[in-house]
């Protein structure tokens, strides 16, 4: 089978070929806009988990409410994971134990780890740089005190926290 063109027709062909060439690239801006925004978007997550702000959400050390929740001189003691120390321990006559104890308070929050997330992608990254030692030089001296009476048989009578 032969076809036969005329230029007319041949113009007319070219010309719808063009026009669906034109009109195939505004999908093509779209995507491609579509990616760069995804793109931005996956960066700027991966930003706001850097060392500063995870540093910021969690950082270890004891609460109050895990202080009153001890029953036992060993969950007092096993505090002291966190970083602190026994300041004083003394037996009373009666056989009762008085102890202080210096605990490292608890810090971080998602308020804190979304405002160095924030940082990080405003800089580029030059804030998990000197956020995380700025996070880790604010938390490095602050403690609760507190005092643990305990009865002749170990079991813990009055719990006082001091301040810290």
């Amino acid at each position: 089978m032969v076809h036969t063109f005329t230029r007319k027709g041949v113009e007319a062909i070219a010309g719808n070929h063009c026009h669906a060439v034109t009109k195939g690239t505004q999908p093509m801006k779209q995507t491609l806009s579509t990616l760069l925004i995804t793109g931005w978007i996956l960066s700027a997550t991966a930003a706001c988990t850097g060392p500063a702000s995870r540093a910021a959400a969690s950082q270890s050390g004891a609460t109050e409410s895990e202080i009153g929740d001890c029953d036992t001189r060993s969950c007092f003691v096993g505090l002291l994971d966190y970083g602190g120390q026994i300041l004083l321990s003394r037996e009373k006559p009666d056989g009762s134990l008085e102890e202080v104890y210096q605990v490292r308070r608890a810090k971080g929050s998602t308020i804190r780890s979304f405002t160095h997330g924030v940082l990080s992608v405003a800089t580029l990254g030059i804030w998990n740089v000197v956020g995380y030692p700025i996070e880790g030089f604010m938390s490095s001296s602050d403690f609760i005190v507190f005092q643990v009476n305990y009865d002749s048989a170990g079991t813990p009578q009055k719990v006082e926290i001091q301040g810290g």
